[in-house]
């Protein structure tokens, strides 16, 4: 019995083969890795790389898929915490930055069809928008923050990018190895500058 529920824990050959691509795109982009690269860092024969996946696109669309699907999840989670936004943000804020430091190279690969290296393939470029449409629908919470006076009304769409580059900068500097902050620390600074600003009263 608890063989069982150990060996039920252990990485499928599918999750092998996700976290393969994951290290590989990251680090070198789509281009400069092969199937095999992936197979042989997997521990697994290309036959069956390929019985979970057509090709090397198909392949990476999940890995992208797999980052939105995650964010969507930390995303719908805060915007379903009603207690108060300030409570929503900071739900939001540490759902990605686990997500982030789970999976760093996942964060890379997103961010890199998003600020510039892209495929400009239809699929990765429909990806990016599902990315991007999942990000706005925080203007929810800040827009409950503005009505229940614990946010001045203000430009809650442009807010929104606000939120997220403030997060994306601490991410960015991580996985750059220019810098690395304990995440209740950046969540402590974000909310601060976010709820109560910098500027001397």
């Amino acid at each position: 019995m608890q063989e069982s529920r150990v060996a039920s824990k252990r990485p499928t050959a599918r999750d092998r083969i996700m976290r393969a691509a994951e290290v590989l795109f990251a680090e070198r982009g789509f281009e400069a890795t092969s199937i095999g690269e992936i197979a042989l860092r997997a521990h697994v024969n290309r036959a069956l790389l390929y019985y979970y996946f057509e090709h090397k696109e198909h392949l990476y669309h999940q890995l992208l898929q797999e980052g939105i699907d995650k964010l969507r999840e930390t995303v719908l989670h805060a915007v379903h915490t009603t207690t108060s936004a300030r409570d929503a943000i900071r739900t939001f804020l540490q759902g990605y930055l686990q997500i982030a430091h789970q999976n760093p190279g996942l964060a890379r690969i997103v961010y890199r069809e998003i600020v510039g290296a892209r495929r400009n393939d239809q699929e990765s470029q429909s990806l990016v928008r599902q990315f991007m449409q999942t990000i706005t629908q925080m203007e929810q919470v800040i827009q409950r923050g503005v009505q229940n006076g614990e946010l001045v009304p203000h430009d809650t769409g442009k807010s929104v990018y606000l939120l997220l580059g403030m997060v994306n900068v601490f991410v960015t500097m991580n996985y750059l190895e220019q810098a690395s902050y304990p995440s209740e620390e950046i969540i402590e600074h974000i909310m601060h500058v976010f709820f109560e600003g910098l500027g001397k009263r």
